[in-house]
């Protein structure tokens, strides 16, 4: 039979982690409590019967405060079945140090082999971890998997949390055994993880990136805010490592702006929006908004392969469009960039290709590139293997390689009003970059197989003539 442990005292906090909790079980902290230590319940759930970990009463959320001592406010350790809803979690000891490998929520699976299921964080508020402090492998919510050679997640979902003044990165994962490795004769995929969904969360403020996202089949991020990462060193606000088929969208980046060089010295320049990493096979980055960014979107020339970047707008990202990571290397494979919105406000000084990188073995289509004042393309900008075809041009030169250049204003509605925190369930606010009647974006793009069939405000796809930007003239 199913137990109900209602937590309404430090003792009763310390002491429900050392119950073995079975299938159907619930924790429920006190709301409007403060407790302190870290909560490591014991035992798991069964399909149909997840425990869950929540509140009960009125008032505040219950907050449990690590300071800094422990490793964690809340720890599952090889859990299956477990759902976490409503915390406020913190751990810091108060200070800007660096206080070790410290976490709000974590979820670790260590030297026990087994594919683990149904883990849910949702609607926590995780905030004040650590001091303002870099690395990857620490910070707000993480799930790792470590010390492992055949294990993998199946259905994850990380939705609707708030994770801000995070030391290292806001929501991350990681796998000791899960890998994708490109090959010439094709791809070895190991262990990457399924049903994971990442969603609805507000990352605000970290050391490192706002989102890692790692080993994963088919993996959806969407509709979260990204804002203000990379405070302790650089890193792109959202990025893909070791995945396939990862679908990045629906997202707002804004913030992620500072010195290029890495404030722990050396490192790459990664201060985008957006980030088709390496080690990554049929990646999409789609219908985002990115703005007051260094760049929009880094594209690494390690190995990666099938790249799509379309139906995004970006606005007023500061110093460049397109930043290709590792600008010696040359294994980026098929990078597919069309129908997106590029706006730059007069008086910023913007190059498509940022910090003079070479753009490789990309085919740019569809795309429009408005700037108020004069744009320019960067140093490199002919890039290896590189085309542009029916692209529009307003204040800069059509790119030498586009067949079919179109150099006109687009008649955008009312650009560069967006604003900031949108309502990414509608992307409604982005409705100014839509073409006026008469636009010359209605009916001038080439048509493009595998298109997703809608555009960034969910309008259904004219398949008589394609349009030019990231969205459809409406019929």
């Amino acid at each position: 039979m199913a137990r109900d442990y209602r937590v309404d005292s430090q003792r009763k906090f310390e002491a429900v982690s050392q119950i073995e909790m079975q299938p159907g079980d619930t924790i429920l902290l006190k709301r409007g409590m403060l407790f302190t230590g870290m909560l490591s319940p014991q035992g798991n759930g069964a399909e149909g019967a997840p425990v869950r970990i929540g509140a009960f009463g009125r008032g505040a959320r219950p907050c449990i405060q690590a300071r800094g001592k422990a490793m964690a406010g809340v720890l599952l350790k090889n859990p299956s079945f477990w759902e976490v809803h409503g915390l406020e979690v913190t751990n810091t000891d108060g200070s800007d140090d660096d206080q070790g490998n410290l976490f709000g929520i974590y979820v670790l699976v260590e030297r026990t082999e087994g594919t683990y299921r149904h883990v849910y964080i949702n609607d926590c508020h995780v905030h004040d971890v650590n001091g303002m402090v870099a690395g990857k492998r620490r910070g707000g919510i993480h799930v790792h998997m470590t010390k492992v050679k055949n294990s993998k997640f199946d259905d994850l979902r990380i939705t609707n949390n708030r994770v801000e003044n995070i030391g290292g990165v806001g929501i991350g994962n990681d796998s000791s055994c899960g890998e994708v490795n490109l090959r010439d004769d094709g791809v070895e995929a190991k262990n990457l993880w399924t049903r994971v969904y990442v969603a609805g969360n507000r990352v605000d403020t970290t050391g490192r990136n706002n989102i890692i996202a790692r080993v994963s089949k088919d993996a959806v991020y969407e509709h979260n805010i990204l804002a203000n990462s990379s405070r302790r060193d650089t890193g792109h606000s959202i990025f893909c490592f070791n995945t396939d088929g990862i679908k990045i969208q629906y997202n707002e980046a804004y913030g992620n702006v500072g010195d290029t060089k890495n404030q722990d010295g050396g490192g790459e320049s990664d201060r985008g929006g957006f980030d088709a990493d390496y080690n990554c096979i049929n990646t999409f980055i789609q219908y985002n908004y990115s703005h007051d960014n260094l760049w929009f979107c880094g594209i690494m020339k390690k190995p990666t392969r099938n790249v799509v970047i379309r139906y995004n707008v970006t606005q007023n990202d500061r110093l460049g469009i397109y930043f290709y990571g590792f600008e010696k290397e040359t294994r980026a494979e098929n990078v597919h960039i069309y129908n997106n919105t590029h706006f730059v406000q007069r008086g910023l000084d913007v190059e498509v290709f940022a910090e003079g990188r070479t753009p490789l073995n990309s085919t740019f289509e569809n795309n429009i590139f408005y700037f108020e004042g004069q744009g320019s393309w960067g140093r490199k900008a002919a890039g290896i293997n590189t085309r542009f075809r029916n692209n529009l041009y307003f204040n800069i030169e059509p790119h030498p390689s586009d067949t079919n250049p179109i150099v006109a204003d687009p008649g955008f509605l009312k650009p560069g009003r967006a604003g900031t925190d949108i309502d990414l369930t509608t992307m409604a606010a982005l409705g100014g970059y839509r073409p006026r009647p008469g636009s010359p974006c209605v009916d001038a793009g080439v048509a493009i197989a595998g298109n997703g069939g809608r555009d960034l405000l969910n309008v259904e796809l004219d398949g008589a003539g394609a349009d030019i930007g990231a969205f459809e003239f409406p019929k």
